[in-house]
């Protein structure tokens, strides 16, 4: 296989990780703000839980593309396509809350990495079947 798919699922699995750790790092800031009487217990308990979920999210898409961008197996294809099925719902749902900022950005550089690994494996598939 082409080395280009592999190294652009790998980048966006290492974009994927670094979105997660820059995610995470505002857990104490959310923690923070919850913090008062006018939030209920449960909330101020619960949300940032939350919010670490979406960084577990990231590193757990991230996880197939590193290692499909090295080990190359037979579901590289179909894990990259999901996976950016997947990055691009996060994008416009991040989007949608919250606007433009670095987070956002990121997931649209791995929205875009992976749509162009998915469109050069399917072709490379497509010229070899026939």
């Amino acid at each position: 296989m082409q080395i280009l798919p592999r190294a652009l699922a790998g980048l966006s699995g290492l974009l994927l990780l670094v979105d997660a750790y820059l995610h995470s790092t505002g857990t104490a800031a959310v923690r923070e703000a919850l913090t008062g009487d006018q939030v209920p217990e449960f909330f101020a308990h619960a949300l940032p839980i939350i919010w670490l979920f979406f960084s577990w999210h990231l590193v757990a898409m991230a996880a197939p593309l590193l290692w499909a961008s090295i080990t190359n197996p037979s579901w590289f294809l179909p894990a990259t396509f999901f996976c950016g099925l997947v990055a691009l719902g996060d994008f416009f749902w991040v989007y949608s809350a919250a606007g433009w900022f670095p987070g956002t950005v990121v997931l649209f550089l791995v929205v875009a990495a992976l749509g162009a690994t998915t469109i050069v494996l399917a072709r490379g598939r497509s010229a070899t079947a026939t």
